[in-house]
């Protein structure tokens, strides 16, 4: 399973998403231009008479000081009376001011309705924004037909927002034949007359290379020139150019500013990445509060990747007071967008019952989702249900076939869990080539578990040819990286000087960081040094106290070893029952020797009551493990008699088991039974 915490944020492979181009409003309907427009106005009537003239004239003054003092009602009054005048720009601007709701209640329907006044006019302007309206269908039903024609009547008056609608609508294929050469050729038209929004239109076309090769450079130039008149949409994109060091020297600082100005014109895409760069300290000076503050303002409005990251600020606590059950809130908000991430986040939670109800069924389904959408995580993670059978079938194929799809996408966890099948063969047939292959590659990704797994497969020669050193090497790279069970071999390795020269010190410092991991195999491991004082003062007493650890956690060495401790007293006061007790905990998870020592014990009745019933048990235990100790002991048993009654004929079997593997004592006890006529021909 993946070891990502939930909402992982990363400082260094995260980009912002760009989209390429989609129609944005052209800003020349808003309140910017209007003044313009007036002082026009008011320089037309007075340059000579017409309908009205004085009218006209006095209402552009009045129109303009108000508009200056932000007083759009009477900025509309003004307006309405020039337009009532028969004035073919007033009746354009009227149109504007109910499409916005400036001044006069927002009513898209009048907007249109002044709009065709001023069309009828000859307005470029007002022509323009009727194919705006049909292409968003506000005011009238959406007809992309319509949209084409009143586009295209502005673009051939030379009009820049009728040429960048009618580049969008080339580039959607809506009202006319898709076409990016016709798109971009009448966004270059519009842009040469200084279209912030074909700027930025243009500069995305470069950035994502559709339509016309890519160019950063060009894709930079594009958006400055957009973001410079107050483009929002294009501060944003100016800011992650400059994030991500594209046509441009990369500068977090750059970023940062360039999406604060977006932001503060209600960009939410700038509001995120403002407030992320607060909380990664890009740009900016790291504050958790400010992060939250522009976080929260995207996220509250529907921005999923503010909805996702304000989970994680909730789940660690950053900003705010730690709610599992917010961060599970605002994470599934942003999952059912369809966010990957988010989507990774609500099956992790489920799957840890982290802010809601543990559920292995939901945290499968919703690990699919983002899974069969390509993220990469969620298919390693998938891979890990399947192995498991948590909250799905289990599926050792399954498990291979996600793994397969993210290593191979460069997820290094993937690629140890992949190796690791194939060493042991499980959802697909065992290859050591392939596992070595697939370890390699996770391990030059910097997985710990991939180089501890080919530190073994260097050890044991499969896959690759056997190599001590380079075994050493990658379980070294392991345990730097914390993985406790190559910090064991490490220590082992100086320990026993192979592959490495032998370093008793180098033996202590390693096996002391596994052991205080409650690693049972490095604590059994330690006790052993202080034991015999190796690369450290020699410490019974430690060394007791550190095999006790490994016993309680079943480690039947250590248990052995505590035991002999007992009996001899040393380190711990003597106790033959205590010995006893521990030989018997490590006997019954069949260690030899701890077998061999309870038997003596119940032959002896050292700490047990005696019982050669039970001495035979475990020495024949001991025996079919290979112990020639036990067939000697059990020869030596038979022969002076279970319970007092000796049985030559086993005695003799098991002495001729242990001479044959080498037993001076059997041989010497075969002799004895010979010279005394305790051996027949049957038993020779």
């Amino acid at each position: 399973m993946a070891a990502n915490g939930l909402g992982t944020v990363s400082n260094n492979d995260w980009a912002p998403k760009v989209d390429t181009p989609v129609y944005s409003p052209p800003t020349s309907r808003r309140r910017g231009v209007l003044t313009v427009v007036l002082v026009l106005l008011a320089a037309f009537v007075l340059l000579g008479p017409g309908r009205n003239y004085y009218v006209q004239w006095s209402a552009a003054q009045k129109g303009a000081a108000a508009l200056q003092a932000k007083d759009y009602a009477e900025v509309f009054r003004q307006m309405k009376i020039m337009a009532d005048a028969g004035n073919v720009d007033a009746k354009g601007q009227l149109g504007a001011l109910y499409w916005r709701g400036e001044g006069v209640a927002q009513n898209d329907s009048q907007a249109v309705y002044w709009w065709k006044k001023s069309a009828d006019g000859g307005n470029a302007e007002a022509i323009a924004a009727l194919g705006q309206a049909y292409l968003m269908g506000r005011g009238v039903e959406k007809d992309s037909r319509l949209a084409e024609s009143f586009s295209r009547k502005a673009a051939d008056k030379d009009n820049m927002n009728g040429q960048y609608q009618l580049g969008v609508l080339y580039w959607q294929g809506q009202g006319v034949a898709q076409s990016y050469e016709q798109a971009l050729y009448w966004w270059r038209k519009a842009a040469d007359q200084g279209s912030g929004e074909a700027e930025y239109s243009l500069g995305q076309v470069y950035l994502n290379g559709q339509g016309v090769e890519r160019n950063d450079q060009l894709a930079l130039k594009f958006s400055r020139q957009s973001a410079d008149k107050g483009n929002a949409n294009a501060q944003y994109a100016l800011g992650v150019l400059y994030a991500q060091g594209r046509g441009v020297a990369q500068s977090f600082e750059q970023a940062a500013s360039w999406w604060r100005k977006a932001a503060d014109q209600g960009s939410l895409e700038a509001a995120f990445c403002l407030g992320r760069a607060y909380y990664l300290h890009q740009g900016v000076k790291k504050d958790d509060q400010a992060a939250i503050v522009w976080v929260r303002k995207a996220a509250d409005l529907g921005e999923p990747n503010a909805q996702a990251l304000l989970g994680t600020l909730y789940s660690r606590g950053h900003g705010v007071e730690q709610d599992d059950r917010l961060a599970f809130g605002w994470w599934m908000k942003a999952a059912t967008t369809g966010l990957t991430e988010a989507q990774y986040a609500v099956a992790a939670a489920y799957g840890q019952g982290k802010g809601t109800p543990r559920d292995d069924g939901q945290a499968f389904a919703w690990m699919s989702k983002a899974a069969n959408q390509g993220f990469v995580f969620a298919q390693s993670n998938l891979g890990g249900y399947y192995s498991m059978g948590q909250g799905v079938e289990k599926s050792a194929g399954q498990a291979v076939y996600w793994w397969r799809k993210a290593a191979e996408a460069g997820n290094a966890e993937a690629g140890a869990n992949l190796a690791r099948a194939y060493s042991l063969g499980e959802g697909v047939g065992r290859d050591d080539a392939l596992a070595a292959t697939w370890a390699q590659k996770a391990s030059d990704g910097r997985n710990a578990d991939a180089q501890y797994m080919l530190g073994i497969l260097y050890s044991q020669g499969r896959g690759v040819a056997q190599d001590n050193d380079l075994a050493f090497r990658w379980w070294m790279k392991a345990a730097v990286q914390g993985h406790v069970v190559a910090q064991y071999n490490v220590g082992v390795v100086y320990r026993d000087g192979q592959g490495v020269g032998k370093d008793e010190r180098q033996a202590f410092e390693w096996l002391s960081k596994a052991a205080d991991k409650d690693n049972d195999l490095a604590q059994f491991a330690l006790g052993g040094l202080y034991w015999d004082g190796l690369g450290v003062t020699k410490d019974p007493v430690q060394a007791a106290r550190l095999w006790r650890k490994a016993a309680d956690q079943s480690n039947a060495f250590a248990q052995k070893a505590l035991g002999t401790a007992y009996s001899e007293g040393v380190g711990v006061a003597q106790s033959s029952a205590d010995a006893a007790g521990w030989w018997l905990k490590a006997a019954r998870q069949g260690n030899v020797d701890a077998q061999l020592a309870l038997a003596y014990a119940s032959a002896n009745g050292v700490g047990i009551a005696r019982d050669d019933k039970a001495a035979e048990s475990w020495w024949l235990e001991a025996a079919k493990a290979g112990s020639v100790d036990a067939e000697f002991s059990l020869g030596s048993l038979y022969y002076r008699g279970v319970d007092g009654k000796p049985n030559y004929k086993e005695a003799a079997k098991w002495f001729f088991k242990a001479a044959g593997h080498g037993s001076s004592g059997a041989k010497t006890y075969l002799d004895l039974m010979k010279e005394n006529g305790q051996l027949d021909s049957k038993m020779l």
